[in-house]
């Protein structure tokens, strides 16, 4: 059994209402730092497993998984983006401790809007939010560009490979995509302080852009350019932690 079903002992750890939602993905047993982190369009949790060999002694990584993929196949996507924060943000009162909430590409976007609902809410939310390879969320449509021009020879043996596997893989990116394209801010900034990664190499992402993040926040802002493309977060995970070390401390 994979450590990221459902089912598996890691899973166990997390309070029983969560595990539908979050899986654990590497590292502790949740007593040091956890971040919590949501994938790209077409994305699931598993994604996130690159970085397993790159942890800091004690960090803890969870990946929230999206209906439509992996061991969730066959559950339908809410309709649209913010209905889908809510559900996360529920999911995440459940956790011990305080965490990290990092989103990459349409990720970012909807970790923006899980904390606004978990401030409407009244839940406890991040002590930091990370968003990465996107632009702020008066820009939404834009935070999927790259998923849908990925190339074929960047997808795995097992989608290429199988005409059925490839269909859904591209039917899930659409559907991810037409939450982003539906999605409307309101433009209300949230309280925890918010760091906005970007790659050097990402056509659609430059300093300026990151920028735009600034006023998504109440408290302090902080952007850095990494090396790489709009993938480098996976591709690289040594210069993503060390990145992540030094501009947001995380570390066990």
């Amino acid at each position: 059994m994979s450590p990221h079903d459902p089912g598996s002992p890691a899973a166990e750890l997390l309070p029983e209402p969560a595990r539908k939602w979050i899986r654990p993905i590497a590292g502790g047993d949740g007593t040091g730092t956890t971040v919590v982190c949501l994938p790209h369009a077409g994305g699931s949790a598993g994604v996130f497993s690159a970085w397993a060999d790159h942890l800091p002694s004690g960090l803890r990584v969870l990946g929230v998984q999206y209906p439509g993929r992996a061991d969730r196949r066959d559950e339908p996507m809410p309709d649209d983006l913010p209905d889908l924060a809510q559900q996360i943000a529920f999911s995440l009162q459940w956790l011990d401790g305080p965490y990290t909430l990092l989103g990459h590409s349409m990720g970012a976007v909807l970790a923006y809007e899980t904390c606004r609902k978990l401030a409407g809410l009244g839940i406890a939310g991040p002590d930091h939010l990370v968003v990465s390879a996107s632009p702020p969320p008066d820009h939404p449509a834009a935070a999927g560009h790259d998923e849908t021009s990925t190339d074929v020879s960047e997808l795995p043996a097992s989608v290429t490979g199988d005409d059925t596997a490839r269909e859904h893989f591209e039917e899930v990116i659409a559907q991810d995509l037409r939450l982003l394209r539906g999605y409307e801010t309101s433009n209300e900034p949230i309280e925890p302080p918010l760091t906005c990664l970007h790659n050097a190499e990402d056509p659609d992402m430059d300093q300026d852009i990151a920028l735009g993040w600034q006023k998504f926040t109440t408290s302090a802002f902080h952007s850095a350019e990494l090396p790489g493309g709009h993938f480098a977060l996976f591709r690289d995970p040594a210069s993503t932690w060390a990145a992540l070390g030094r501009e947001v401390g995380l570390r066990a």
